[in-house]
């Protein structure tokens, strides 16, 4: 097991397709920037941003998320940014999320976890 798993707080789920979930993030200068998100997970998510952007840890941004039952907007802060030739991966903690929010959050990774073990099965069916 990696380092950054043992520190982890809850289990990811991997998106296994970037369009179920749309995510923006918002910087305070009002600048809005489209992310691919990775991972889910209630503390947290991963995304893939275009380009390379330089965030130092600590960094707070808002995030608004569109799950299938619900937008969310709410503030994370950076714990990790890595940049490749052309993209951006941050990994970001949720840091103020309301109880509703956090229950729909929750739901989604639960729907994540459910379709990726059929999809391991061999009946997908739907994100439901």
């Amino acid at each position: 097991m990696s380092a950054d798993a043992q520190r982890r707080a809850a289990f990811r789920v991997p998106v296994p397709d970037p369009n179920w979930i749309a995510a923006t993030l918002l910087g305070d200068d009002g600048q809005a920037a489209g992310a691919i998100v990775l991972d889910l997970s209630r503390i947290g998510l991963s995304a893939r941003l275009s380009g390379e952007i330089e965030l130092p840890r600590g960094t707070r941004l808002r995030c608004r998320l569109v799950l299938e039952d619900a937008p969310i907007e709410t503030e994370v802060t950076v714990r990790h940014c890595g940049n490749t030739s052309d993209s951006t991966r941050l990994g970001m903690e949720f840091t103020a999320l309301s109880p509703l929010h956090d229950s729909a959050i929750s739901r989604a990774v639960f729907r994540l976890q459910r379709y990726l073990l059929r999809r391991k099965r061999g009946r997908p069916g739907l994100l439901r």
